[in-house]
Formats: C-alpha cells, sequence, structure tokens
C-alpha cells in the first residue's frame, strides 16, 4: 500500500480551465495547453443534458483539482484507487486555499456586524463534498461507457436495501429517512438563511450612490429573485401597473412573474431617467453598467457594486443574503405555500427554513424576558409572545388557546 506525506506535497500549478466557443462552454487543458480527453467526454455529456454553463464551469474546476493531484502523485487516472481518493481528501483539508479576491479581516473569524464567519484558510468542507461527488460522476460516467477503472475510486452512498438508490420510493408526504452519509464526505453545519435586519439594510440602502443600484438593491430585497435571475430581466417583462417583474428561473427556465415593492418601481424610473432609449428597449435589459460603452450589468459587477458599498461600513452581506431576506420578511406575512411559490422552490422543505426567527429577534425577546423577571408587575401582566412563525392566525385565538403568564 502507497504510504505519502500529505503535509510534503505541494501540487504544481499546472493545467487551468479555459472558457471554449466550441460543444462545450469550458475546457480542462493540461500542463501543455492541451484538453484533457477523458474530462472533456465528460463534459460534452454533461452539455447534452442540459447543464448550465456556470455549473459546467464548476465541474471542470472540480476535476482539474483531481487530475492536478493524479499528475503530482503520478498516478494515471483511469488507474486511480480509493487510496488516491483518501489522500486526495486529505490533501483538501490541509490545503491553504488562495483567494484570487482577498476578504478583510482574519480567515475562520466572525464579523460582528453582520455574525457571518469568513472562509477559512483551508477548503471548505461543502467544496470538499461538492469535487467528490464530481469526481464521482466523472468516474461513473466512464465506467458505464468501458473507458474508466473496474471500481469508482470515490465512493457513493451506500444503496438501499435490493441495490436500490438512497430514497428510490420516497413518499413525498413524509421525511426522508436518516441515512448515513458517503464515505469521505464532510460534515457541514447546517445554517439558518443570513437575512439583513431592517436597520441594516437602510444603512447598506443609504450607501449607494447611484439610483441604478438603489433600484437593484430594492428589487432585490422586494421580489426575492436570484441574483442572476434579476439581472436577467428586460424592460418587457417590468410590468409597473401589476407591480411585478417576470424572471426566467435558473432550474426550470420557466417564465414567472413575481411581486415587488412600488419604492423599486420608483427608484427604477429614477434610474432610467438618464438612460440612451437603445437601453429602454423592450427587449433590452433593465440594468446597465454605469461606465460607456454601457453593457448588460453582469452578476461579478452587481457583487462588486455590493462590496464597495460595505467597505466603510464593515459588513460583508452578499447578494443571495438580500434574497433570504425577502423571502424572511414575506414568511412574516403569507403562508408557506405562497412563499414557495414567489421563490420558484421546488419543494416546501427548501422554504420551510424561512419560518424560523432572526437571530436578533430571538436575542431581542431574550431580552424581553429578561426584564419582566427583574419587574414583578411586568411579570405578572404581560402576554405571552406568540412566535413570528405562527402564520395566518389570529393572536386573540392565540392567546385563548394557549392562555397568559402565569
Amino acid at each position: 500500500m502507497v504510504v505519502r506525506d500529505i503535509g510534503r506535497l505541494r501540487l504544481p500549478q499546472v493545467g487551468r480551465v479555459a472558457p471554449y466557443d466550441g460543444e462545450v462552454p469550458f475546457l480542462v487543458l493540461d500542463a501543455q495547453g492541451q484538453p484533457v480527453v477523458p474530462v472533456l467526454d465528460y463534459l460534452r455529456t454533461c452539455q447534452a443534458c442540459g447543464f448550465e454553463p456556470l455549473s459546467i464551469e464548476a465541474y471542470a474546476r472540480a476535476l482539474l483539482r483531481w487530475f492536478r493531484f493524479l499528475w503530482a502523485v503520478e498516478v494515471p487516472w483511469n488507474r486511480a484507487t480509493r487510496v488516491e481518493a483518501r489522500d486526495f481528501t486529505l490533501w483538501l483539508q490541509q490545503n491553504k486555499f488562495h483567494r484570487r479576491r482577498p476578504r478583510p479581516g482574519r480567515a475562520g473569524t466572525v464579523n460582528v456586524r453582520t455574525g457571518k464567519r469568513r472562509p477559512g484558510a483551508g477548503t471548505a468542507p461543502t467544496t470538499i463534498n461538492q469535487t467528490l461527488s464530481v469526481v464521482s460522476e466523472f468516474y461513473r460516467h466512464h465506467m458505464s461507457t468501458g473507458a474508466g477503472p473496474l471500481l469508482n475510486p470515490i465512493p457513493a452512498r451506500r444503496p438501499g436495501p435490493g441495490g436500490e438508490r438512497y430514497a428510490a420510493h420516497h413518499n413525498p408526504l413524509q421525511a426522508f429517512p436518516s441515512s448515513r452519509k458517503a464515505p469521505l464526505r464532510q460534515k457541514v453545519p447546517k445554517r439558518a438563511p443570513r437575512s439583513l435586519p431592517n436597520a441594516a439594510f437602510d444603512e447598506l440602502f443609504a450607501a449607494m450612490k447611484y439610483d441604478r443600484d438603489r433600484a437593484l438593491l430594492a428589487f432585490y430585497v422586494s421580489s426575492g429573485a436570484r441574483p442572476s435571475e434579476l439581472l436577467g430581466v428586460t424592460n418587457r417583462l417590468v410590468d409597473p401597473g401589476n407591480q411585478t417583474i417576470g424572471v426566467i428561473r435558473k432550474g426550470t427556465k420557466a417564465l414567472q412573474h413575481v411581486p415587488a415593492s412600488p419604492n423599486a418601481f420608483v427608484w427604477l424610473r429614477l434610474y432610467q431617467r438618464d438612460l440612451p432609449g437603445s437601453c429602454l428597449r423592450r427587449s433590452a435589459p433593465v440594468f446597465w453598467t454605469l461606465r460607456r460603452p454601457l453593457r448588460p450589468l453582469e452578476y461579478d459587477a452587481a457583487r462588486a457594486v455590493l462590496l464597495r458599498a460595505q467597505e466603510a461600513l464593515g459588513t460583508d452581506w452578499s447578494l443571495h443574503d438580500l434574497r433570504h431576506t425577502a423571502l424572511m420578511r414575506m414568511s412574516q406575512d403569507l403562508n408557506l405555500v405562497e412563499v414557495r411559490d414567489i421563490a420558484g422552490h421546488g419543494s416546501l422543505r427548501s422554504t420551510e427554513p424561512y419560518l424560523q426567527p432572526r437571530q436578533d429577534e430571538v436575542l431581542a425577546h431574550a431580552r424581553e424576558h429578561f426584564e419582566r423577571l427583574r419587574d414583578p408587575q411586568r411579570r405578572h401582566d404581560a402576554q405571552p409572545h406568540l412566535p413570528s412563525s405562527v402564520l395566518g392566525y389570529d393572536a386573540d385565538d392565540m392567546l385563548k388557546l394557549f392562555g397568559g403568564v402565569r
């Protein structure tokens, strides 16, 4: 059995992921700049299955990590075993990840303003799991064609009774049965959706310098659309009369009209006053860059707008946090099915986390609780606090059902 010193292993920074104008949007190139043929064959299958370009890029980067490891240990890709898979996982755990855009603050610490943990120096558990899953599917694809090894080096989840996949005949009305995670997969802590308190959002909104950015922020926090979905909205899909915008859903590619706040449409009108007529055509995108020549606003540019606005605030909110904020706010007034429909979730299980109270709400209610304990009169006169997740029920009815504080 091969025993490697993982701590001393240094992977050569050879090969790269490059955009391509052919049948796939991205290629994995080796040290000589030539496409890695097994990866190209797998990515062509992903493209044929309708994968998004960003998904194919993520798959290509995961496979580049794996091939760099194999090149360093001098093992052919079709001779890799469970030993290489184990050592690869150990290397990912110990790898000091160099970020292209270093974030302020020490790695692994918590931002005191937002409560969010900064990325650590090593590879995140979710990245390790995603990489192992991609490599496992890569080998399963080649094993099905007879080109790969006889045994998949990345073990998958153990099959259920009779060799079936996990939860093959799951009843959607019941919870998923508990099951052990697949070998080599990392533990990922469960986190509630991160959302901005009202005061934090007001502070962030005030930091925006341009009407375009204010309109963008107002639409994000009121429509609940995903960042890429909102940036893909065209003028034809904006309906100020009904206060809706039409977005192309990320997974299904279906057109769905979602509501937005009146303030968002006001800021949009103020932004569009200074746009040339070519940007106001019905087929043109809604949001454009500020610098000329004007180009449709893309995700990286919108993300940079948010990061620059937060430099003076000392916060690290993301565009997706704004979507979480919108859905958390909606869950206070709408029922669960309505929130799921606006969010574009395929299952209620994806929407249920938005019923959880925010951490700042929990702390505020705890402080009120301790204040009541200090004041005997308030302790006897106080009414029970009804959780914000109780939707659709009259407060008086709930009070009669549960009674008062004794």
